[in-house]
């Protein structure tokens, strides 16, 4: 564990502490992780957490899941402490109206996470808002269920094009991105995904506006697709056109 916090303590944190008054910093550091630890470390990492957390993490039915979140939290801890220069314990959670988290003494750090099976993603930035999501590939039954809320009517139109193999593959990226962009917004789920295009423009989005062929670029947000893992497809949605993304692994077998 002090390999690991000596990481954290190393050019990306010192970087970002540097620059986090700055709203023009344009790096966006992405940590990349697994999350099924051994238990000795599970135990260390989640020694941190808060009540509230434990209790959310008793509420899982599954051990399986309930440890994936205390990983994923007590990883989230130590990587925005490392930041802050502050214990882990210290990190204080906000959360927007819709549900997105913020630092509440330092609302000039963003941050987004998002995690699925054992693969864990968090984005890190200062002074730029952001948003972060990694899948794996749907089956064929859950695509064909969410596609007709999903799509907007030009990425239909790409997507009734493709073959199966293809349709599987190219979704789970669009919807990494425009899960992304949603979080990375604030409002979440509130927004009309069909009202939004993250396939005709490369690394952009699009929004509808009041007639069918009214599509506006948004000049607020840039998307990346993010390297993960095999068998997953991940992508972050960042404030400014300018960011450059530094990635960094959690070495779960340190």
């Amino acid at each position: 564990m002090r390999a690991v916090e000596g990481m954290l303590r190393g050019s990306a944190a010192d970087s970002a502490r540097s620059s986090s008054s700055d709203p023009r910093f344009g790096k966006v550091d992405v940590w990349r992780a697994r999350l099924a630890l051994p238990p000795d470390e599970l135990s260390r990492i989640s020694s941190c957490l808060g009540d509230e957390e434990r209790q959310r993490a008793a509420r899982f039915h599954f051990e399986r899941d309930r440890d994936r979140f205390l990983a994923s939290r007590g990883l989230l801890r130590h990587l925005l402490a490392s930041y802050l220069d502050t214990p882990p314990e210290a990190v204080h959670f906000g959360y927007a109206p819709q549900g997105k988290p913020f630092l509440l003494e330092h609302p000039d750090l963003c941050f987004n996470l998002s995690h699925t099976a054992d693969v864990m993603v968090v984005a890190v930035a200062a002074g730029r808002e952001l948003g972060v999501d990694v899948e794996q590939v749907f089956s064929e039954a859950v695509m064909n269920q969410v596609s007709g809320t999903v799509l907007s009517h030009p990425e239909r139109v790409v997507f009734e094009g493709l073959d199966l193999g293809e349709r599987r593959d190219w979704f789970v990226r669009l919807w990494t991105r425009k899960e992304a962009y949603i979080k990375a917004d604030g409002r979440g789920m509130s927004l009309p995904l069909d009202r939004i295009d993250v396939s005709t423009r490369p690394g952009r989005v699009r929004l509808h506006g009041d007639s069918p062929d009214d599509w506006r670029l948004s000049h607020r947000w840039a998307l990346r697709e993010l390297m993960v893992a095999p068998g997953y497809a991940a992508a972050l949605a960042s404030e400014g056109l300018d960011s450059q993304v530094a990635y960094f692994d959690w070495p779960s077998d340190a």
